[in-house]
């Protein structure tokens, strides 16, 4: 920058323009200090355990719908089913771990990053979709919730690490293609 225009700046006013805030307005605040915060906590924390078995058959329905968008793409494998699958397996990611099943979320977000990463959805490896898909069901079909139960955890492990493998390869070959462009 030239001086000239340095100096310039240096002698013009600025001045900074805050918008209100309503928000203060909007929320109630309210300041709980004879122990019923907590009686709420636990009130909301029984509706949901009460609501358990609800949200076992919501996630039944979002894995029927997997299990669809799955049968879609090894049929035929086109954009539209890959959107298609890519929307289940964002919503099954986004509420496995509220409905309980923490594992099947780590399922279906290394499911959303496979798509998200690969390049030609004709030759989107469907053996790993598979698994993915296969792999829920079974957890869910068994229940299982924790995150260290021994056939989840050896499920999720294996998928999640094939994945990143996946995602480094494509990573690393976008790269060296980008340099082979720009050479």
């Amino acid at each position: 920058m030239s001086d000239k225009a340095a100096s310039t700046l240096d002698k013009k006013s600025y001045g900074m323009i805050i918008p209100p805030n309503n928000l203060k307005k909007k929320v109630k605040i309210t300041i709980v200090k004879d122990g019923t915060e907590t009686e709420a906590i636990d009130n909301a924390d029984a509706a949901m355990d009460a609501m358990g078995d609800k949200f076992k058959e919501w996630l039944e329905d979002e894995v029927s719908k997997f299990d669809k968008c799955r049968n879609d793409m090894c049929a035929n494998p086109n954009a539209e089913n890959m959107a298609a699958l890519h929307i289940v397996a964002h919503d099954v990611k986004g509420q496995a771990q509220t409905m309980g099943f923490p594992l099947i979320t780590l399922v279906s977000a290394s499911l959303c990053k496979l798509i998200e990463v690969w390049n030609n959805v004709e030759t989107f490896p469907l053996d790993l979709l598979n698994n993915h898909v296969d792999s829920i069901k079974v957890m869910l079909a068994q229940d299982i919730k924790e995150k260290d139960h021994p056939i989840g955890k050896k499920l999720t492990d294996k998928l999640i690490n094939t994945v990143f493998d996946f995602a480094d390869e494509i990573a690393a070959k976008k790269k060296a293609d980008e340099a082979e462009q720009a050479d």
